[in-house]
């Protein structure tokens, strides 16, 4: 979905304001906190659109609304410069909060002016994340779970249902995934363990450690260590540069080995390595 399309139908938030406190001089010095509920009980998915700043999605069992609470830190030669609104139309639910610049971001100009995010939501609720910069965490889903992010740690844990992730930069922990898991990654480290799926991962540069797969694991590598072990279906390899390990696969091929050190052991099935 377009954010910047009309919003056909709204349903009423609360809004709650908290008090404007003084950091420091040199940085953002204008601190508001927001709190928005919206009823999510005719809903299925939520798509957040996030500028600079920390985002939280975790999910709740029985809950019936989503709930939001929004840390925002400007400045006070312009404190009002953000859009932050959560609104509905149709089965799916919008939030919004970035900054108003011509980009629709805030940048370092902006004397480091973020908004932290900690969102609640029923568990049955679809996730996309639109995320610029800033630390991302997504847990207890029992849906598919969407996430672009351009730079910042991304970690997601018990997620009953397709995860995909495209990442510019930062390190990425994934565990306790019930579907497939596809990632496309700029750089940084990256961890997946307890996949009930297959697991495709795109990568340019960073160290890449996959464990305890019920499924094929396929691999693109640029540069970075590669570590596969326990996994039931085929491993496959295309390295640039960087040792290889794999064990405990139900079979491997091996297209580029690039440059490093390659280590394999107990592979029960098919065995192949182009280089």
């Amino acid at each position: 979905m377009n954010f910047t399309k009309s919003i056909i139908a709204l349903t009423t938030f609360s809004l709650l304001t908290g008090c404007v406190v003084v950091a420091s001089p040199t940085h953002a010095d204008v601190h508001l906190t927001k709190n928005f509920t919206l009823d999510a009980q005719s809903l299925a998915e939520l798509e957040v659109e996030a500028g600079a700043g920390s985002l939280s999605i975790k999910g709740q069992a029985g809950l019936t609304e989503i709930q939001v609470k929004a840390e925002i830190y400007t400045s006070s030669e312009d404190h009002d410069n953000y859009d932050l609104t959560l609104s509905d139309s149709g089965s799916t639910a919008y939030l919004v909060a970035k900054g108003k610049n011509q980009s629709g971001f805030w940048t370092s100009n902006s004397h480091s002016a973020h908004i932290d995010l900690e969102i609640l939501v029923p568990q049955h609720l679809m996730i996309d994340v639109h995320n610029g910069s800033g630390d991302t965490l997504v847990k207890d889903i029992n849906a598919e779970v969407k996430i672009k992010d351009g730079s910042g740690e991304i970690i997601v844990h018990n997620v009953k249902g397709d995860l995909t992730i495209d990442d510019g930069s930062g390190r990425i922990q994934v565990s306790k995934v019930k579907g497939n898991v596809e990632i496309d990654d700029g750089s940084g480290e990256m961890k997946l363990s307890n996949i009930q799926g297959h697991v495709d991962i795109e990568d340019g540069s960073g160290s890449i450690k996959v464990t305890d797969v019920e499924g094929n694991a396929s691999l693109e590598d640029g540069s970075g260590d590669l570590t596969v072990s326990h996994v039931s279906g085929m491993v496959t390899v295309d390295d640039g540069s960087g040792d290889i390990d794999v064990q405990d696969a139900g079979g491997l091929k091996i297209l580029e080995t690039g440059s490093g050190g390659l280590k394999i052991k107990n592979v029960k099935g098919e065995f192949e390595i182009d280089s």
